[in-house]
């Protein structure tokens, strides 16, 4: 039997976004938070889709830390019924230095889907956190615990076989997000190709860790996404 040409790893990815408060669609008494710009680096992205109406990256906030066990065995079971495709994954989200355990939810078809996933994870056992007083938004950071599958196109270079617009790359050590931050700065501010979004992360492989970068372009080319991870090992200290 020939193995699958795709390589499949468990990992991490730390990116920033700004979220605001859902109001509507979801279960009563439940917070919900919203992405509506889930790739702040790329400055065309809604340019690109004007008549945009479909959620795009959702976060429950759950009442407790749950395993990924848990809400993994979950969505398995979850998609075994829902009507509608989506992606769940488990994650952490860090707004205004308060801290939420979430499931980030992409790929639902309709915000009218909100409600209904949500009593499917309740069903499951999984129970939410009740809405703060307030309406809770602006910059946050966000991790996300996450499988990977990958097509390496060339050495330490990937495409998502999932997210046909995402691509990846290695990179030698770990790197604080501040100094990510400011790295990313510097690449777009000398680069003219400098229309993405970027986040770090990493995964696990052979016992050990390997760090990536994970790069977010529309029209994602293999010679765009070589020559993004030039511009960021050459500044790499």
């Amino acid at each position: 039997m020939n193995p699958l040409p795709f390589t499949e790893r468990y990992g991490n990815l730390l990116k920033q976004e700004t979220l605001r408060t859902l109001d509507d669609q979801i279960l009563p008494n439940t917070f919900v938070l919203e992405a509506p710009e889930p790739f702040p680096g790329f400055y065309n992205y809604y340019s690109e889709h004007p008549n945009e109406s479909k959620p795009l990256y959702i976060y429950f906030v759950v009442k407790q830390l749950y395993t990924l066990e848990e809400i993994t065995r979950a969505t398995q079971n979850i998609r075994k019924y829902f009507q509608s495709d989506f992606n769940a994954a488990a994650g952490v989200v860090n707004l205004y230095n308060k801290e939420f355990h979430v499931i980030r939810v992409r790929h639902l078809s309709d915000y009218q889907l909100i409600s209904e996933l949500q009593a499917c994870y309740m069903d499951e056992g999984i129970e939410f956190r009740k809405k703060p007083a307030g309406k809770p938004q602006g910059p946050a950071v966000i991790r996300i615990k996450k499988f990977f599958i990958l097509d390496e196109k060339h050495p330490g270079v990937f495409f998502d076989v999932t997210e046909k617009d995402h691509g990846y790359f290695t990179i030698p050590k770990m790197l604080s997000w501040k100094y990510f931050e400011d790295l990313t700065k510097k690449v777009k501010f000398n680069w003219e190709q400098s229309e993405f979004d970027a986040a770090i992360g990493h995964y696990h492989v052979n016992f050990g860790i390997q760090d990536i970068i994970r790069i977010y372009n529309p029209d994602m080319q293999l010679d765009f996404l070589i020559d993004v991870r030039k511009m960021y090992l050459d500044r790499i200290k």
